[in-house]
């Protein structure tokens, strides 16, 4: 961990998190019969399993920092009940819940599942399994006496980001030094680190501004330099946090930073920005001069002026409040006119195979000669047939048939002897009725492919 991450944990503010998500397997399904005396055709009364629990996050204005759950990454919810016999359906799991702070994005292979922004907003992260179907489901009048029950559907279990993004209608930015937590401690109740020294703010720091009727959240976001969007100083951790905001202050210190004068570090800066993310560079910025009791800074928005004529320049002095309540007029006056259509939207142009729409399967060869057939809802069958029932067997046999798994396996050049892989077992596919014209089946015979999803 780097002397940066390290200070940041030690500060409770955490903006990123990897947590490993496991909803509850559905409970199995029963097969029983009735028997008692004198109800000679009492008839399957197996009941159903009980839905596995479901993972939830939920946004909370309570809450400022990812902190609590970065260190519980291993978020599990209850599996549900199997069922029993004289119909008894099992209870369901118990959902899990999880407070996030607002401003939360849900990742999941790099594509956003959710953006919860308001108080409250809430967000299924894992859906638990379906219970087992209880032999009670499959009579018929044609089998009257089914021994078929269903295992329980796996719950969603996958690997997500949590990222945090402040949301402040006002950011700061500027290069280190130029008063950003001055200024933020002036007009709110915030009460950040200040110090004469380089990157004093490790951290965003929120505040709410009230003046003349009005309100509004500011954040005073850790001092960019040069390659900032390539990860340098505090770089990449701290600049998605202006994403959201609808209106930049840039403070410029008068006396520059490291030997660079303030008009160049006022173009490093919004190329800074705009590197990061072309939205930065298209929202209204408001370019202030800060400490205006040093000689040099009458003379820094002088240049400035003549420099971004179509920019209105202000002179403002964090510490004595010169021209501070000017500043505020202005943006009091901007804020209404931010539509919200131009503010940052999280959104991904891919979608993972495993969040792709359910229905249909595909065939193909491995390197290791076996037919994988691969699809959600053949891998689900798989996962909730119990193969220790003959009649689970026959079934499966009617549903690849059904769907055309046999035509489609091969059509693939599969012949007999060779093996076929579906939702994680491995099935030895024979054609001895394939001559006759009818289709193939899988033999009753399988081996755990992968200890995670055998048996």
């Amino acid at each position: 961990m780097t002397k940066i991450q390290d200070h940041r944990v030690a500060a409770g503010f955490i903006d990123t998190a990897r947590v490993y998500l496991k909803a509850g397997k559905g409970g199995d399904g029963c097969s029983s019969f009735r028997r008692e005396k004198y109800i000679p055709y009492g008839g399957p009364d197996g009941g159903h399993g009980g839905k596995g629990g479901s993972i939830w996050f939920e946004a909370s204005a309570n809450i400022t920092t990812l902190a609590e759950i970065a260190c519980h990454p291993h978020i599990t919810a209850s599996d549900g009940c199997p069922g029993k016999g004289n119909r008894k359906d099992g209870h369901y799991g118990e959902d899990h819940s999880l407070y996030v702070p607002c401003g939360t994005v849900v990742k999941r292979a790099g594509t956003v599942l959710a953006d919860l922004k308001e108080h409250g907003q809430r967000f299924m992260a894992a859906k638990g399994g379906r219970g087992g179907r209880g032999n009670t489901a499959f009579k018929t009048r044609f089998n009257t006496a089914p021994k078929i029950a269903e295992l329980g559907e796996p719950g969603d279990e996958y690997e997500a980001r949590l990222e945090l993004s402040v949301l402040a209608d006002v950011g700061f930015v500027g290069m280190p030094n130029a008063g950003k937590s001055t200024l933020l401690s002036a007009i709110s109740a915030a009460r950040p680190k200040i110090a004469d020294y380089p990157f004093t703010t490790l951290n965003p720091n929120i505040g709410m501004v009230q003046h003349k009727g009005k309100s509004f959240a500011a954040a005073d976001i850790p001092g960019l330099i040069e390659g900032a969007h390539e990860g340098k100083g505090l770089g990449v951790l701290f600049l998605k946090h202006i994403l959201r905001t609808k209106i930049l202050v840039h403070l410029v210190d008068p006396v520059g930073f490291a030997g660079m004068k303030p008009e160049k570090a006022v173009r490093v800066i919004e190329k800074e920005l705009k590197d990061y993310h072309p939205l930065l560079a298209k929202k209204i910025t408001i370019l202030v001069v800060n400490k205006a009791d040093l000689p040099e800074a009458a003379k820094v928005q002088e240049a400035l002026e003549k420099k971004y004529k179509k920019r209105e320049v202000f002179l403002i002095s964090a510490v004595t409040g010169k021209g501070v309540s000017r500043l505020l007029d202005r943006i009091i006056k901007l804020l209404p006119t931010v539509k919200q259509a131009d503010l940052y939207q999280a959104s991904a142009d891919s979608v993972p195979a495993a969040l792709q729409p359910k229905g249909g399967f595909t065939v193909e060869l491995d390197s290791e000669g076996v037919f994988s057939v691969k699809g959600r809802r053949v891998e689900k069958l798989i996962a909730m047939t119990n193969f220790n029932q003959p009649d689970s067997w026959d079934r499966l046999h009617r549903i690849f048939k059904t769907i055309g798994m046999d035509k489609a396996l091969k059509k693939a050049g599969c012949a007999a002897g060779d093996m076929v892989r579906v939702g994680g077992k491995e099935f030895q596919w024979t054609d001895a009725t394939m001559a006759a014209g009818r289709p193939g089946k899988f033999a009753y015979k399988y081996r755990k492919f992968d200890q995670e999803y055998g048996d």
